[in-house]
């Protein structure tokens, strides 16, 4: 793969097969996790293939061991109003409306975990496939936040509003398998093939007629139910939630590698 002009260090993307794009977030270290820098590396990066004619398949992956682990959360208590906040919330959204508003079809490519807001990066794809090993996971609560980046959203649309309810109040995290059984993910394949099977599911979207590809997954994304309505009760909610001492706790908790103690 070689990197995007502006961002080397945080995307990588190449063009594996015709009118295929691939974006693999690049920032191992920190597991891919989607600070501000990699979250507008990845929207860029997004935008320029939505923008390519000759790109008709998207496929979204992480490089190293994992896709992302989530939002950033050795930035976040750098937030001192719900304004810093909201402000933060809403630039995530951007790139969550990008997904979700795509004319042309995305895939996800999932090994290693998949948490958070780096779920719902994955989930907003039209197809994600995950590897063997991989885990896809929603701890927002056991920091003491709610869900953002539209995950509910995608979580309902996907496996409906009960599967999305016992994941999220329970900050599960599921195997896998797990995740093809609630339908989270619609294929799960052995590690050494996930590359090749996310490949080859682009190469049939390509292949597809693309005006009426692009029609049919707007159809699909216009059903009952706005995702713009609820990333602004998103905003509002998780810039208050960032306030709260269940928030502190649920940060050095983390931090400290323990169980947080919400209530005392």
């Amino acid at each position: 793969m070689s990197a995007t002009a502006t961002t080397p260090e945080a995307v990588l993307t190449d063009t594996p097969a015709p009118a295929v794009r691939r974006i693999a977030m690049n920032t191992p270290a920190n597991k891919n996790a989607l600070g501000a820098a990699l979250r507008e590396a990845v929207q860029a990066a997004l935008e320029a293939a939505l923008a390519e004619p000759a790109v008709r398949a998207v496929i979204l992956t992480g490089a190293g061991a994992d896709f992302s682990a989530g939002g950033d959360l050795s930035k976040m208590d750098e937030l001192r109003t719900p304004s810093q906040a909201r402000a933060r919330i809403k630039g995530a959204h951007r790139l969550a409306l990008l997904l979700d508003r795509a004319e042309k079809p995305v895939i996800a490519a999932v090994r290693g975990y998949a948490m958070g807001a780096g779920a719902g990066l994955a989930l907003a794809a039209d197809t994600l496939v995950m590897a063997e090993g991989a885990r896809i996971g929603f701890p927002f609560l056991k920091v003491g936040l709610i869900p953002d980046f539209g995950v509910s959203y995608a979580l309902a649309n996907r496996a409906g509003r009960g599967v999305a309810r016992q994941a999220l109040m329970y900050a599960r995290t599921y195997t896998a398998a797990e995740a093809l059984r609630l339908g989270l993910c619609d294929e799960v394949v052995a590690e050494a093939e996930l590359d090749a099977r996310a490949l080859a599911l682009a190469g049939e979207l390509a292949a597809q007629p693309a005006h009426a590809l692009s029609l049919t997954r707007r159809m699909l994304a216009t059903l009952p139910g706005s995702l713009d309505a609820l990333l602004e009760t998103e905003a509002m909610a998780q810039s208050l939630s960032w306030m709260t001492d269940e928030f502190t706790e649920g940060l050095a908790a983390f931090r400290e590698k323990r169980k947080p103690v919400f209530h005392r």
